[in-house]
């Protein structure tokens, strides 16, 4: 019987699994700490294959918590960081750390872009602010500074796509 619901979320200090019956009570619920490295400049990078074991490990324990788990998932939802730049090959493979939410070193940039005439048409159509943080904002600062990184990479994902695609 499919009578369960998983959340995932990888947040920037924990990641957790929590199982749910079907009506939306919580039965169950495992996390890990999550970890990330600060950088000069304003770094904040994650490494995804870290970031896969510890989700996955969630997951195991929570399995250990609830009898029958894997036969018993109706869905499993998953969230997590929302900005940042997970990048990976055409492989699948990581190019690199991920760039968090955290990470400012694409701010200067930002600040430029802001100054541009053109940024309050940019504005009026998207109805989106700029900032550091954004998965634009990293790729264009990895374009000037890390043009390698780009190169070799075939995807940019977010937190959640990165741990869907695994």
């Amino acid at each position: 019987m499919k009578d369960l619901l998983i959340g995932i979320d990888a947040g920037t200090s924990v990641i957790k699994s929590i199982a749910f019956d079907l009506s939306g009570r919580q039965l169950a619920m495992t996390s890990v700490p999550n970890s990330f490295v600060t950088l000069e400049g304003g770094g904040a990078e994650q490494d995804l294959d870290q970031t896969w074991r510890d989700m996955a490990r969630t997951v195991r324990d929570l399995a250990a918590k609830i009898p029958d788990l894997a036969q018993r998932i109706a869905a499993v939802a998953i969230t997590g960081q929302g900005d940042g730049t997970w990048l990976i090959d055409s492989d699948g493979m990581p190019v690199s750390r991920a760039w968090l939410w955290l990470d400012a070193r694409a701010g200067r940039l930002v600040d430029e872009m802001r100054a541009d005439p053109r940024d309050r048409r940019r504005f009026e159509l998207t109805g989106t602010g700029l900032n550091s943080c954004q998965q634009g904002a990293q790729l264009a600062f990895m374009k000037k500074n890390h043009p390698d990184m780009l190169e070799r990479a075939a995807t940019a994902l977010h937190c959640k796509d990165w741990l869907y695609f695994k």
